[in-house]
């Protein structure tokens, strides 16, 4: 009989468009049942990074940089690292509003294109630009940047002006900021973008400092699937098997011990504050998991699944808790943190 924990942040919230919106939950049965049934906890954490890092006994001051580039395949071995993801300021009166890859759909020439422009203007300054994905960027520099940045997740669909890095290098960035809005601005990627009336990728959006993560001596998983790159990373980094990522859960009965599986389709939606898009993603994501694992559970298959929602919250569930008839399902709704 196996283990499965299962992380997916942004389960429950927090999702405060939903107290004024007229959209309808989907009528998942088996998350009802799993929440309503299940044994809860309350961790000491706060934040998807946080609940990870608690789930591979990490030290919580780690580089996001190097655990993603890990997963990415770009060796951050040598000088300073940090991301830069492609990203649109849209801009208004007074403000502009971020908007990333889940507006952008970055292609992977693209990237390759503006990262090369990139290069060739800020040589002198010592930065280069590694686009290893098309969604995530990575920016090298000779010298430490010494600036505290706020991740992409946190600032996305919000003015800029609150969220931009500070600290010591913060004018200097800006200014590196300013220049590359204007590289990019007059470059063929972006003169296509806005023929074909796309959003043009405008600017860059640099996050992801701090110590460099510690892998513990011993973790608890005995495997790891994800779809999330900081979660593909620590289980590269802690030597655990990283499997690839699919959507046939019947795949991990076939895995020995106790396994961790990341999804983070819940995200985009929810950084986005869209009540509608985040509903239209969870159930798909209960079509697609939850269903399939509350049957392999059911059929002893599965001896125990560990809920966690990212933000704190785990269930525990087994096949004999979910048989407490009397408790009634909840609808999804009850579940779901409106407060930020």
């Amino acid at each position: 009989m196996k283990q499965i924990s299962l992380l997916i942040p942004g389960l429950l919230g927090p999702l405060p468009e939903l107290e004024a919106s007229n959209s309808d939950l989907p009528q998942c049965a088996a998350l009802q049942r799993w929440l309503t049934r299940g044994s809860k906890t309350q961790l000491q954490v706060k934040t998807y990074f946080q609940q990870l890092a608690q789930l591979f006994d990490a030290k919580l001051d780690y580089s996001v940089t190097q655990l993603s580039a890990l997963a990415d395949g770009c060796d951050c071995s040598q000088g300073y690292w940090y991301r830069a993801d492609p990203v649109h300021f849209k801009t208004d009166i007074d403000h502009a509003i971020l908007l990333d890859q889940h507006q952008l759909n970055v292609l992977q020439h693209e990237a390759e294109i503006l990262a090369q422009y990139f290069n060739q203007h800020f040589v002198d300054d010592g930065l280069r630009l590694v686009p290893a994905h098309p969604h995530r960027w990575y920016l090298h520099c000779e010298q430490k940047l010494e600036l505290t940045t706020t991740p992409l997740a946190d600032a996305v669909g919000r003015d800029i002006k609150h969220f931009l890095p500070a600290g010591e290098h913060a004018l200097n960035w800006r200014r590196l900021l300013n220049e590359t809005q204007m590289l990019f601005h007059t470059n063929e990627i972006n003169e296509q973008r806005e023929a074909s009336r796309q959003l043009t990728i405008n600017s860059l959006w640099l996050w992801g400092e701090g110590e460099v993560f510690q892998a513990a001596e011993q973790v608890a998983w005995d495997w790891v699937m994800s779809n999330e790159p900081v979660a593909s990373g620590m289980a590269i980094a802690s030597h655990c098997q990283l499997l690839p990522f699919n959507n046939y859960p019947d795949s991990l009965v076939e895995q020995a011990g106790h396994g961790l599986l990341v999804i983070d389709d819940l995200m985009g939606p929810l950084s986005y504050g869209d009540v509608s898009a985040w509903s239209s993603a969870l159930e798909k994501m209960c079509t697609q998991w939850i269903e399939p694992l509350n049957q392999l559970l059911t059929g002893r298959q599965l001896e125990q699944i560990n809920l966690y929602s990212g933000d704190g919250r785990c269930y525990k569930i087994t096949a004999s808790k979910l048989k407490k008839f009397w408790l009634r399902p909840r609808p999804i709704k009850h579940f779901i943190s409106c407060h930020a």
